[in-house]
């Protein structure tokens, strides 16, 4: 009886002075190197639509309730899930284009309280190294015990994270099939935008609009980068803002152009265009350009079956870029 008093006097004391050599907070940090440019992995982490698509903790519940708020990029930027048993909140506290990212994070098995960090290095053309660390402030003296056994779960978290962000980038084989536009319409708040931007007025032939695009685009990143010499990272993805398509003329009126938060002195072929905020109709378009009217006819079947009215306006975001195969269609709900 006595050997067992004092087993259990040892195993108490060992319970008791074990935290003082575990660690007092989480740090934790993992590193991979992606075949794609910052800017672009960027926009996956700073965009929390497309960030909480592929991030670790609630893709583990896929029936999870998401609720954002807005900006939704940026800081400030922000949303809540929520499971029948789990929890996270993730709001940006800082963001600098293509570089560093700062996160607030609640719940998501990480504590009351912690924080993320994301820094970005393009090392070669194409390539970028992202280091994806966590941390949390300095825990109880029993909590410490949680901090050892999350050390290597949260670890394989966040790596689980970086293979899904890899898999979004594999090349896709296109067929007839998969050319074909994204079928997936959801409703969203977008907060407004000014736009520098150049006038394009052409006909309705494809080619005709694919050049005016392109020369507006070209044109405008040229003033943007190599005249006023602002940084590049801070060009964020183009867009055409189309105002008006005359199916009687054929004739489409849009505005090509770049977002821009900062004042600047404009060329005098450009306009400062105003989008304002408004609940729109997104859907991501995958393929051919020229397919882009497919897209927008499901988006209006799309309110039709909802009971939404729509504008007849749109605007299109090259995510990723003035190449990029995945453009961004917005259409204004009235």
């Amino acid at each position: 009886m006595r050997k067992v008093a004092q087993l259990l006097i040892l195993i108490v004391l060992a319970i008791l002075i074990i935290p003082f050599f575990l660690p007092k907070s989480i740090d934790v940090s993992i590193e991979k190197e992606f075949n794609v440019s910052s800017k672009i992995l960027f926009e996956n982490f700073n965009n929390l639509n497309e960030f909480s698509k592929w991030e670790p903790w609630s893709a583990e519940f896929p029936d999870a309730a998401k609720e954002f708020f807005a900006p939704y990029q940026g800081k400030n930027a922000g949303y809540n899930w929520f499971s029948e048993s789990k929890y996270g909140k993730i709001i940006i506290s800082h963001s600098t284009p293509s570089q560093h990212i700062e996160f607030m994070v609640k719940g998501n098995d990480l504590g009351e309280e912690s924080r993320m960090t994301v820094d970005f290095q393009e090392e070669n053309k194409g390539k970028t190294k992202v280091k994806w660390s966590v941390f949390s402030d300095e825990m109880s003296y029993f909590s410490r015990y949680y901090i050892y056994f999350t050390k290597e779960k949260l670890i394989t978290k966040l790596n689980e994270g970086f293979e899904r962000l890899e898999m979004s980038f594999e090349p896709k084989v296109i067929t007839p099939e998969s050319s074909r536009p994204s079928a997936k319409i959801i409703k969203e708040h977008f907060d407004g935008l000014k736009l520098v931007a150049v006038l394009n007025s052409t006909s309705l032939d494809n080619e005709e609009i694919k050049t005016a695009t392109e020369e507006s685009f070209g044109f405008i990143y040229s003033y943007l980068v190599d005249y006023l010499k602002l940084p590049s990272a801070s060009v964020s993805n183009p867009v055409n803002y189309v105002e008006s398509v005359n199916l009687a003329l054929k004739r489409t009126k849009f505005y090509s152009g770049y977002p821009l938060s900062e004042s600047i002195q404009l060329d005098e072929k450009m306009q400062l265009i105003s989008i304002p905020a408004s609940d729109v109709l997104v859907s991501i378009h995958e393929g051919k350009q020229e397919d882009i009217s497919q897209t927008l006819n499901k988006m209006k079947d799309y309110a039709k079956e909802n009971n939404l009215k729509l504008k007849n306006i749109h605007w299109e975001e090259y995510v990723g870029g003035k190449e990029t195969k995945r453009i961004k269609i917005y259409i204004p709900i009235r």
